[in-house]
């Protein structure tokens, strides 16, 4: 990977429609949150909407009950006068193209689905009472939906760290990263900035407090502990200063360089400036899921 200059903003050009590479994921170890069954790495091409949905849980649905099916946004997109997120609301149909962005889209909906099913039910029950016009809520949905990420800690005071931006204690290799601590990319908007990292990278955050006995399961298994917490907790994302931005470069191994100098780019590791309401929800127990 082609080390930045930590001083300097740089936004390297994006990867375009066409780019399909099935060795993405050794570009960054976000990747390795996609899990070890690869199924794109035999495609010479997109993988198209059939292969996407087998990554589904079966029998997926909406709030209206109609099963969740990607769809190519093409030509043949049924219902094309209805908006993106009130077509998967009353049909269960995910319009999918051929990016990078959908692309990745489509392995969150496989990765966290009841947690996506929530986001959309949030989504239509405000364009039913508000029309069209974007809420505060549904800001703060889309700005999760495209570019979250999750921290689960076990250790109150460390996420506590989170919310008040002190990045140095943060980010300390010996803060339990991997072991009490972890980030879980959840924006497929972030998953397609992370294929070309720039510094500057940054996340909005949903905190979650876990016993230790979340950190012992297998990655499939949180993953799906963090979507189920999630269907709850989104219910009180009802605008944006309830998520907390976090410069994710600074995760041990998520930059090649991790030095003094980086972490002193205060453009990049800044303080807190204002009052967010953003704070650390308990992960329910396996039980209340």
């Amino acid at each position: 990977m082609e080390v930045i200059n930590a001083n300097r903003h740089q936004r390297p050009a994006t990867v375009s429609a066409g780019d399909w590479n099935p060795a993405f994921a050794d570009r960054h170890p976000a990747f390795a949150q996609l899990g070890a069954v690869r199924f794109w790495e035999h495609c010479s091409t997109w993988p198209d909407c059939t292969l996407l949905g087998g990554r589904l849980p079966p029998g997926l649905q909406v709030c209206s009950g109609a099963l969740v099916r990607f769809v190519p946004q093409d030509g043949t997109l049924p219902y094309p006068a209805l908006y993106y997120e009130e077509r998967i609301a009353r049909h269960g149909l995910v319009a999918t193209r051929a990016n990078w962005h959908d692309f990745f889209n489509a392995l969150v909906w496989g990765l966290y689905p009841a947690a996506k099913v929530r986001i959309n039910t949030l989504h239509g029950r405000d364009i039913e009472t508000a029309g069209m016009a974007r809420t505060a809520r549904r800001d703060a949905l889309t700005l999760f939906d495209e570019n979250g990420v999750v921290l689960v800690g076990s250790d109150r005071a460390l996420l506590q760290a989170v919310l008040d931006f002190r990045w140095v204690e943060v980010f300390d290799p010996g803060a339990g990263w991997g072991t009490s601590l972890v980030c879980q990319v959840f924006g497929h908007a972030l998953f397609e900035k992370l294929m070309t990292p720039y510094v500057g990278l940054t996340a909005h955050a949903i905190l979650l407090q876990a016993d230790a006995a979340f950190f012992e399961l297998s990655l499939p298994r949180q993953q799906e502990w963090i979507s189920h917490g999630l269907a709850t907790v989104l219910e009180h994302i009802d605008a944006p200063d309830r998520l907390s931005p976090v410069p994710v470069l600074g995760i041990p191994g998520w930059w090649p360089v991790q030095n003094d100098d980086f972490f002193s780019n205060r453009a990049y590791f800044r303080s807190k400036q204002r009052t967010r309401r953003a704070k650390a929800y308990p992960l329910p127990p396996k039980g209340e899921r």
